[in-house]
């Protein structure tokens, strides 16, 4: 589950932003790099570095569980604060420059 939570990353950095097909591609060399790193290490420390059916089997139960059942909801909850909060920055932006563009013209200085 840890390394579905650790895709759950590069996922919602690529639902915040479109990305090219080689940043893709980098991200999904990292994904591996990184998961695999996990994975070895998992394996190395519970199961003498032992590669065995039933590890992978698990492994991809709850991998799946993850990724069907909280994986959407964590995700969109994620993009969903932030464009909440986006949008909140923008408008605050807007006002200050507003305000900004006032108080030029009155002389103002703050």
């Amino acid at each position: 589950m840890l390394v579905v939570v650790y895709y759950d990353f590069f996922r919602v950095i690529r639902g915040m932003k479109q990305h090219s097909t080689w940043m893709t591609a980098v991200e999904d060399i990292l994904f591996c790099l990184g998961g695999g790193c996990l994975i070895v290490a998992v394996l190395y420390s519970y199961n003498q570095g032992q590669v065995r059916a039933f590890v992978l089997f698990g492994m991809g139960c709850g991998a799946a569980l993850y990724n069907w059942g909280i994986s959407p909801y964590s995700c969109g909850l994620v993009l969903f604060v932030y464009e909440k909060v986006k949008l909140a920055l923008k408008k605050i932006t807007k006002h200050s420059k507003i305000n900004q563009k006032r108080n030029a013209k009155e002389g103002k200085d703050e």
